[in-house]
């Protein structure tokens, strides 16, 4: 049987009964691998190799010392943290489990967003705070009938787009990957608000910068559960100063956790939440059913 090998952590990590199912399809052992050393010592000879959360020890200078590696597979959704570009030039495959989460961000990215419009963080602080009843301010956008614009239009930004339906919002999208995409300039200027679901890759690092930013609306609401770098953070906090955009809810940053004196974290036309979206009751189940069925098919 295949050996497939998890470094992130032992078997006490998985649900009940996890280690049990991979064993009737493959040769499964699990080890919290920290270094890349740790990995080339416990595991020399895996032929898959799974990660979920940070990657400590799937570098290239342990992979290139494993001969049988075939498959590296990282639950949940993203690559970013995985040597794809080392992978692809020695044949190795590269999986994830986009779908596992993909309900659970969608949720998240559509609740940021609509807090944002109706101010729910910040009528909340007020009103604890001893705020006036019934003073408003700040109420300055409507959900309804307005424009979103997502930029990346897979799994999780469909689901976006088909929530947000029942408001009757228009959806315009820009995904270099989809025929019918706009130009992601167009989606920028013409939309009301942004959602950006698109993956890290060298060429959606910084995706969004000062120069992009300045084609939006000027009460422009931009969200971000994708990653952190795909949004350049200082040209954001300089477009929220200058007023060239109404607000940003986000989910993910360059650095986490960000520095105290973060200009986006304490910024006050910006809300953040701790990098959280994946995350739900159903997150445990979803992420290792998904994780299970995606080794079955590698393992063939």
């Amino acid at each position: 049987m295949v050996k497939v090998r998890l470094v992130t952590a032992g078997v006490e990590r998985l649900p009940a009964g996890t280690a049990e199912q991979l064993r009737t399809f493959c040769d499964f052992e699990a080890k919290r691998c920290e270094t890349p050393e740790a990995l080339l010592a416990t595991f020399p000879d895996a032929e898959v190799l799974w990660m979920f959360g940070p990657n400590l020890c799937l570098k290239p200078e342990a992979l290139e010392k494993m001969p049988n590696v075939k498959a590296l597979f990282r639950s949940g959704s993203g690559l970013d943290a995985l040597p794809c570009a080392w992978a692809k030039a020695h044949g190795i495959g590269v999986y994830n489990t986009p779908e596992s989460i993909a309900e659970s961000v969608a949720e998240h990215a559509v609740a940021l967003l609509i807090s944002y419009i109706r101010q729910i963080p910040q009528y909340n602080a007020r009103a604890k705070a001893g705020y006036e009843w019934g003073k408003v301010e700040g109420m300055d956008w409507h959900i309804s009938h307005r424009t979103l614009g997502l930029v990346g239009y897979g799994n999780i930004a469909r689901r976006v787009e088909k929530m947000m339906s029942g408001f009757d919002v228009k959806c315009l999208h820009y995904d270099p990957f989809v025929p019918d995409s706009l130009p992601l300039e167009e989606v920028l200027a013409k939309s009301d608000y942004v959602s950006v679901h698109c993956p890290l890759t060298p060429d959606t690092k910084g995706l969004i910068n000062a120069e992009r930013l300045a084609l939006m609306k000027r009460n422009a609401i931009l969200v971000n559960t994708s990653r952190g770098p795909v949004v350049d953070e200082e040209a954001l906090a300089d477009a929220l100063d200058a007023g060239i955009l109404g607000g940003a809810a986000i989910d993910v940053m360059v650095d986490e956790p960000p520095a105290v004196n973060s200009r986006l974290l304490q910024h006050p036309k910006c809300v953040v939440t701790p990098h959280v979206a994946a995350f739900s009751c159903d997150f445990e189940k979803n992420f290792f059913a998904y994780s299970v069925e995606k080794i079955r098919q590698i393992c063939g």
